[in-house]
């Protein structure tokens, strides 16, 4: 019989037994290294918990993202950042392991992820009470979970479906709805990096679109049980900080809603200082900012009416984070903002958490704040190392695959900043490195079955 006539079901028992063999063995090789990466990951991380313990920064809920505070306050505080490290070691080790589909070798990759763990702008953030934690993974897994299904196009095999197949689907589900859950910011974060990886992957637009309409959907669904997840959150300071620095460009004698919540002075002092609500919230009558509320609505309504530019430019202001590589120089606020160790952080063992506590103030250094706090640059250096391998390897669909949880966060953040808090750009600081493994990838290595 001519071998061309020989089919995979025709063959003899034992290359059958030896195919499902092989198949196998390159299953468990593939498993090998994010199980190891997480692991390692996971027993840094653990360290840092026994030096935080029970939170290293954050001692309450903080009424941002009520979801996370409900979980706060029902697991207590040293269960919450537990299971967060449990979850930033996952999306780590997961995040390796698809990075490999593109040629990226585990000696890379690998320890960068342990580094990451181990740094303490990092580390510190992930044991800390922060609704950004669990953003932060979620960004992680949807970015993880995009690169696999962008591996599987360039295979050829995306439109086949199966169990490997529904495993990512499900992670980039799941990490949509992490993301939605810890708040507005959040979930545009998501809704945007979606529609960045809808292009990205035709064969699966259909199945994104519904996975991701669905996520969206869980903290609505919440609200409408009485749930408070998907609360609008407060645009009344973000508002009122757009009118302040509209008051300082055009100084034109400021409105009675205005002076009735604060004095002229205050609203010109927090107008120079545009990079955080704080600048004006430190400065009025909280009590009469709550009465005032409609009236600043409405003056706010008419300031995007007739001058949007000027609202456009306190968002950009205070959205500084997300595109700068270097702090700001105007008032003590634009200073990236990162938060001391939590007066009820002692750790398990106190020589550990002296020392984590002294090397976290270390690196404030301010010539290492650009560096290490803030993640403008790794996002900017992640998205230059996929632009390079899209180049070597003509896959386009790499770029906004890799860069689309980065960009939704920055859109978002340049939506809704409140200030300079270093922990809202922690995504970058986390994919920006580990993205940069793909400059090492030679032409002929591309995505790999």
């Amino acid at each position: 019989m001519s071998t061309s006539t020989t089919l995979g079901d025709t063959r003899p028992e034992w290359a059958q037994r030896q195919e499902r063999e092989r198949r196998h063995r390159r299953a468990k090789s593939r498993l090998r290294l994010p199980l190891a990466v997480a692991a390692a990951c996971q027993a840094v991380l653990l360290l840092w918990w026994a030096a935080g313990y029970p939170a290293f920064t954050g001692t309450a809920a903080g009424g941002g993202a009520p979801l996370y505070d409900a979980a706060v306050r029902v697991l207590h505080p040293a269960g919450v950042t537990l299971a967060q490290t449990a979850a930033v070691a996952f999306a780590l080790g997961h995040l390796v392991a698809a990075l490999a589909r593109f040629g990226v070798r585990g000696r890379w990759s690998g320890p960068v992820a342990v580094a990451l763990a181990a740094l303490p702008p990092t580390g510190s953030l992930v044991v800390s009470l922060s609704p950004e934690v669990p953003s932060t993974a979620g960004a992680l897994l949807l970015t993880a979970a995009g690169l696999r299904l962008l591996a599987r196009r360039a295979e050829g095999t995306l439109h086949r479906g199966g169990p490997a197949q529904r495993l990512d689907l499900t992670v980039l589900f799941s990490a949509i709805v992490l993301l939605a859950l810890t708040g507005p910011r959040g979930a545009g974060a998501a809704l945007i990096a979606a529609l960045v990886l809808l292009p990205a992957l035709p064969r699966a637009r259909g199945r994104l679109a519904l996975l991701t309409a669905a996520a969206l959907a869980v903290p609505i669904a919440l609200a409408l049980l009485g749930h408070p997840a998907a609360r609008a959150g407060d645009l009344h300071p973000l508002r009122a900080a757009d009118l302040a620095l509209a008051q300082y460009r055009d100084p034109g004698g400021a409105d009675r809603e205005l002076t009735a919540v604060a004095p002229p002075a205050a609203w010109d002092a927090a107008g120079a200082d545009c990079s955080s609500t704080a600048a004006l919230t430190d400065r009025w009558d909280s009590a009469a900012a709550g009465r005032a509320q409609d009236e600043l609505a409405a003056a706010w309504r008419k300031l995007l009416r007739e001058h949007p530019d000027r609202v456009l430019d306190a968002r950009l202001c205070r959205g500084r984070l997300a595109w700068s590589v270097w702090a700001g120089a105007g008032g003590p606020h634009a200073a990236t903002e990162v938060p001391e160790a939590s007066p009820s952080s002692h750790g398990l063992l106190r020589p550990l958490h002296s020392a984590a506590d002294w090397s976290r103030t270390l690196l404030r250094a301010p010539q290492l704040d650009w560096l290490l706090w803030r993640g403008a640059l790794w996002a900017y250096l992640g998205l230059a190392a996929a632009l390079l391998y899209a180049w070597r390897h003509r896959l386009p669909a790499l770029v906004p695959v890799a860069g689309a949880a980065v960009l939704g966060t920055q859109l978002s953040l340049t939506a809704s900043a409140a200030g300079q808090d270093y922990r809202t750009m922690a995504v970058a600081l986390f994919l920006g490195p580990l993205l940069l493994t793909l400059a090492t990838v030679r032409t002929g290595r591309g995505a790999s079955a």
